[in-house]
């Protein structure tokens, strides 16, 4: 005892305090027992995140990245000539060459500010971010985007052609023979000069006989069936998107009301045709968001005014006649809810909720606002600008993006696990008034029975339609669901992607019990099993990716054929130029047999090839990012058996504890541990700064491509520890990809260089800066 308080130096008291300060010390970032307990109930749910990585405009030396492919086993120098770097050498040198003999030829110096240059400008920018959440989550129901009116008159804009929802649910139920047909998945690409060249446009034979007539007459015939009450605020809620004409062509917007994408996307969204579209990004969002809100409010009270009508003609009927046939007037299903909203967190729900709002206009009543305001709205935090704490935290935040900041900084609303029911009614402002032209009764947290709309994450409708055994429970409100929107699938795919399928599974099964049903007005297809082929899916996703392609396919069924939209990536796009670090990129293709066993090929390559080179050469600061959480595991317990290894690497997963997160980060800065394993979640959620990296393995590409220029310009030949190898040797980066990664390439390196290294007969390449 009298040793220790001997040797005891003097600082902060108490082992907390301690602790706090050395974190401070290394990393810069103050964690106090607040943070502790928040990150322990945040245990389990899913943290949004979404960054787009920030590059230094005046740095143009990375703008064109050299590529060049190589043999097996051969290498380049950064100054040969195509020609000269496909000479043959031998294999069995490659992997040594890769991870070894890549060094960097030109050091790039590049200051890093200090807290004290950037703290105020953060903190501005922090606050200017916050101040725009609480305008946002405020009660005014007018949008912030409506200073620029669309000048269209709205008012004289009579119907054209027959009502695409009647046209649609009225038609009569397929023979039994037809809808047994396997569904024609063959898509022709639809050419729209109006677009941007990079927008590609497929649909099924359907859609594109539709599409012939041409993108503006269509589209604004689509629109002129929108219910008057809602195009009335269309001018002013959408004016700011089709004023940008974001993915537009270099031409002139042909369109009042739309812009340039919104009218390719609507005539096909309004027609209830299955649409995915893999283009959306920060820049047109908002056209997403309006258009969606636009077909989700317009089916609801075209709905229900429909069914409002069908009872006033039933009721004068029934005064007169003694039987009244109700074959003409099936327009209801099993149970209300018509529409389901899938969103990743509160937060999405809430300025989607929004969007609507401000379409409904001024003629409106809401039920439980102040309640949906408390759950949904942002969150009450407490900001101390006296506090040091308090003003690191906020820094620290400021570094990690603006996109991060919007979808998890203080006082954004991230829970992933909610449901809520809507009803939406139409109410008159007289006796003489008509329906179509009277305002709106919207009531929040209606029970789903008696909703028109429910929007839910996939893990709260789950766990909502779980029984007590975790099987099938009480799904008979999703039994008649007209049209089903997933919006954000990037985010859903991060969070967890077999609850989204579990949903789909569980969507318009027959009814397990009679909740009230009139089986008079029940439409005719639902009677018949045929509720799918009337269904409508909308995907929308700022990426495509297998699993989203897959779920679509499998449940994209609709009578009325298939949109599907992406974008092509430019090679001066790709986010390979956003590499400012001096490092030779290497992309290695690892054969694999099925889609399903690509995960097993990457982990055997790293078995076979690069684990036994890493313990020769006892290489340090080596960090491998592992973006599949299956795979992590999997070269986990491979290093855990390892005699050798499994004393000299760390982990950092989406399910570490802080404390755990920090000593590991803290070893192998100093070069205690060799390796740090990385799981691309954890940098989904926390998009930590790996300090003490010289060395990066990539086995598997990441989804969002701005994580690959991230993870590399952390790369650094400056560490802490003194022994020789880290000095001497330079930076290396290694890539390891499938066929089944072309997707997730394309982005990264463009679309005509990723057809290049998927299709080609050599297996390496290589990318230098």
């Amino acid at each position: 005892m009298v040793k220790r308080s001997l040797t005891k130096k003097k600082g902060p008291k108490g082992k907390k305090a301690r602790k706090a300060a050395k974190l401070e010390r290394q990393w810069g970032e103050s964690v106090d027992d607040e943070e502790i307990q928040k990150a322990r109930i945040r245990k389990g749910k899913s943290r949004l995140v979404n960054h787009t990585a920030t590059v230094d405009s005046s740095s143009n030396h990375t703008s064109n990245q050299s590529f060049k492919e190589l043999h097996d086993g051969s290498r380049i120098d950064s100054d040969q000539s195509e020609d000269e770097s496909e000479a043959v050498i031998d294999s069995g040198r490659t992997l040594a060459s890769l991870l070894m003999n890549i060094q960097k030829s030109h050091p790039v110096s590049q200051r890093e500010s200090t807290d004290e240059e950037n703290f105020h400008h953060g903190l501005e920018e922090i606050s200017n971010h916050s101040s725009r959440e609480s305008e946002v989550s405020d009660g005014d129901t007018t949008n912030d985007e409506s200073g620029d009116e669309i000048d269209f008159d709205f008012e004289n804009l009579s119907p054209k052609g027959e009502n695409l929802y009647i046209s649609h649910f009225d038609k009569p139920p397929l023979p039994d023979e037809k809808n047994d047909e396997s569904i024609d998945k063959e898509f022709k690409r639809i050419t729209m000069s109006t677009l941007n060249e990079n927008v590609v446009v497929q649909g099924s034979l359907e859609v594109k006989e539709r599409y012939e007539n041409g993108t503006v007459s269509l589209a604004l015939d689509s629109f002129s069936h929108v219910r008057k009450n809602i195009a009335k605020r269309w001018g002013k809620v959408n004016g700011i998107v089709s004023r940008k004409n974001i993915d537009g062509s270099d031409e002139k917007n042909g369109h009042s009301v739309f812009s340039e994408l919104q009218a390719a996307i609507y005539p096909a969204m309004a027609n209830y045709c299955d649409s995915l579209v893999t283009c959306m990004n920060p820049q047109n969002r908002k056209a997403f968001d309006n258009i969606l809100a636009l077909h989700v409010l317009n089916h609801v009270l075209t709905a229900n005014y429909d069914i409002t009508s069908h009872n006033n003609v039933i009721r004068e009927m029934e005064k007169t006649e003694d039987i009244v046939d109700t074959e003409n007037y099936r327009d209801q299903g099993y149970t209300r809810p018509k529409v389901l909203l899938l969103l990743p967190t509160r937060s999405f729900a809430h300025k989607f909720v929004k969007t609507m709002i401000s379409l409904l206009g001024e003629n409106c009543c809401f039920e439980n606002g102040e309640r949906f305001e408390g759950e949904f709205g942002p969150v009450d935090t407490e900001f101390d600008e006296e506090n040091e704490a308090d003003q690191r935290r906020r820094l620290v935040q400021k570094s990690k993006g603006s996109e991060w900041l919007e979808l998890f900084a203080d006082g954004v609303n991230s829970d992933d696990d909610f449901k809520i029911g809507i009803t939406m009614s139409n109410i008159k402002k007289g006796k003489k008034s008509k329906v179509s032209d009277s305002g709106v009764a919207v009531k929040y947290f209606s029970d789903f029975y008696h909703s028109d709309l429910i929007i839910a994450s996939p893990l709260g409708l789950k766990i909502a339609t779980n029984n007590e055994y975790e099987e099938d429970g009480d799904t008979d409100f999703l039994s008649s669901i007209e049209v089903v929107i997933a919006h954000h699938c990037d985010v859903l795919m991060m969070q967890n992607w077999d609850h989204m399928t579990t949903v789909m599974d569980r969507l318009n099964r027959q009814p397990k019990k009679n909740t009230g049903i009139d089986f008079s007005r029940v439409r005719n297809y639902l009677l018949s099993g045929q509720a799918s082929r009337w269904r409508q899916i909308v995907f929308i996703s700022r990426f495509s990716d297998p699993y989203i392609i897959s779920t679509f396919n499998r449940h994209s069924k609709s009578i009325e054929g298939t949109l599907k939209i992406r974008r092509k990536v430019p090679a001066d796009e790709g986010s390979i130029c956003n590499v400012l670090t001096k490092v030779r990129q290497v992309f290695q293709r690892v054969s694999s047999q099925s889609f399903s066993s690509q995960g097993e090929s990457k982990v055997k390559y790293f078995k076979d090839a690069i684990l036994p080179q890493l313990i020769r050469t006892k290489q340090k600061h080596t960090l491998i990012f592992i973006p599949s959480y299956f795979d992590f595991v999997s070269i986990r317990n491979i290093m855990l058996k390892h005699e050798i290894v499994s004393n000299h690497f760390v982990s950092v997963t989406e399910y570490s504890r802080v404390s755990e997160v920090s000593r590991g980060r803290a070893r192998f800065m100093q070069g205690r541990k060799r390796i740090m394993l990385y799981t691309g979640r954890a940098h989904f959620f926390m998009r930590h700064h790996i300090k003490g990296a010289k060395h990066l393995i990539m086995i598997g590409l990441p989804d969002y491509a701005e994580f690959y220029p991230g993870l590399i310009n952390m790369l650094s030949e400056e560490t802490t520890s003194s022994d020789a190898e880290s000095s001497t040797t330079g930076m290396s980066c290694l890539n390891i990809f499938t066929k089944y990664d072309a997707q997730t390439l394309e982005r990264i390196v463009g679309t005509k260089y990723s057809e290049r290294m998927i299709k080609s007969e050599k297996k390496t390449f290589l990318f230098s800066s």
